[in-house]
C-alpha cells in the first residue's frame, strides 16, 4: 500500500527492502540454477492416484399416483373495441412482405409509414397520460378555441436572430 506522507528516511527505507528482496531472489535462483529445473523434487513428484470405485445406487421404486387433471381458466379474446392499437390498413400491411429492412423496406417501411400516423388513426383511446395531453388536439384547432402564445417566438424572430449554420 502506498502512503501519500512519505518522507526521505521513509523512502529510502522501502528502497534498500526492495533492494534487498531482489539480491535475495537472485542468490536463491543462482543457488538452484546448478541443480537444473527438470529433476522433481519430494516435494514436486506426483502422489500416488488411489483408485476409487464408482458409486453404485440402487434405482428407487417408481410411486404411481394419477395426477389430478389441472384445469386452465378459459382466456377471454378482447372484443375488437378493447384492443389498444387499429389494425394496419392492407397497403401498409404489404409493406412487411416486400424488401429486407437493410434495405429501407420490409420491416423498416413499415414502421415508418406507422410512426407517420397520428396516435388518434393508430390507437382507440390514449394508453398513457403523456397521449391524454395531445389527444384530439387538431380537433380543438380546427374549432379555433386554441390561440397562438402571446410571447412565443415570431418568424421574423427566428429568421433575423438565430442562425441556422452552427456557432459561426
Amino acid at each position: 500500500m502506498r502512503e501519500l506522507n512519505m518522507d526521505t528516511q521513509r523512502q529510502n527505507f522501502w528502497k534498500e527492502s526492495i533492494n534487498n528482496e531482489v539480491t535475495i531472489r537472485n542468490r536463491w535462483f543462482q543457488q538452484h540454477m546448478s541443480t537444473g529445473f527438470s529433476e522433481p523434487s519430494e516435494q514436486t513428484k506426483p502422489r500416488k492416484v488411489i483408485k476409487v470405485q464408482p458409486l453404485q445406487m440402487k434405482a428407487l421404486p417408481v410411486l404411481e399416483k394419477e395426477a389430478p387433471a389441472t384445469v386452465l381458466p378459459t382466456v377471454e379474446v378482447p372484443a375488437k373495441s378493447e384492443t389498444e392499437m387499429r389494425v394496419a390498413s392492407a397497403t401498409t400491411k404489404q409493406l412487411l412482405y416486400t424488401g429486407l429492412s437493410a434495405e429501407g423496406e420490409g420491416r423498416k417501411a413499415y414502421l415508418v409509414q406507422r410512426r407517420c400516423k397520428n396516435p388518434e388513426d393508430k390507437f382507440q383511446f390514449p394508453l398513457t397520460s403523456a397521449l391524454e395531453v395531445g389527444w384530439k388536439i387538431r380537433e380543438v384547432g380546427k374549432k379555433g378555441e386554441g390561440k397562438p402564445a402571446q410571447f412565443g417566438r415570431s418568424r421574423i424572430v427566428q429568421d433575423t436572430f438565430f442562425r441556422t449554420n452552427g456557432c459561426f
